[in-house]
């Protein structure tokens, strides 16, 4: 996957979404800056319109400023058919958002078997497994972020029993399984 999108050994971080401020991209960026040496982290962004969207402008603006721009890389939308190759090249899928009604980017991710690094939010609660499949960040800032990225980024082994159990979580969601389980439920409720 790497040498396809020709992206080297460097540590990928990857981000998929809408580039909208309730996506929380600007904390990525600053925790991205705070990583330090000998991790370097490249960040991948998936999303948004091109150079012609206002929030790539003001999040290529801060990553300038944070002096990572370097190392972010703004590939705009991608065809849903392009995610897997990116969530397999990519160390750690983060989503910092401020809300998620359900969060597909990380089953999807999980299904890849990359960890994420999410907010404690919304329908992230349920498809991210603290400490299991990656770690749930309950505050809305930096630090945190660039803590658990750097943990995960630092330890080959940890990120590789972490991306095995989010394969099995997210083959949980699978569509025989949701099925069989809203049977269950309708089964009980006309019983």
């Amino acid at each position: 996957a790497r040498r396809a999108l020709g992206i080297g050994r460097e540590p990928v971080v990857l981000f998929v979404g809408r580039m909208d401020p309730i996506k929380g991209a600007p904390i990525l960026l600053d925790a991205l800056s705070l990583i330090e040496e000998p991790i370097v982290p490249h960040l991948l962004m998936v999303g948004g319109d091109g150079r012609k969207d206002p929030e790539i402008r003001k999040l290529r603006a801060r990553a300038q400023r944070l002096g990572i721009e370097d190392r972010v890389r703004f590939l705009g939308p991608k065809d849903h058919s392009e995610l897997p190759l990116l969530y397999n090249a990519a160390d750690v899928v983060a989503i910092p958002s401020y809300y998620e009604s359900f969060g597909l980017v990380s089953l999807e991710a999980m299904a890849c078997g990359t960890p994420v690094v999410a907010s404690r939010v919304g329908g992230l609660t349920s498809t991210v497994r603290d400490g299991e499949t990656g770690f749930l960040i309950p505050w809305r800032c930096a630090d945190p972020f660039a803590e658990r990225l750097e943990l995960l980024l630092g330890n080959r082994q940890l990120r590789e029993q972490f991306g095995a159990a989010a394969r099995q979580v997210a083959a949980s969601y699978a569509w025989s399984n949701i099925a069989a389980q809203m049977l269950t439920v309708y089964q009980r409720v006309a019983g």
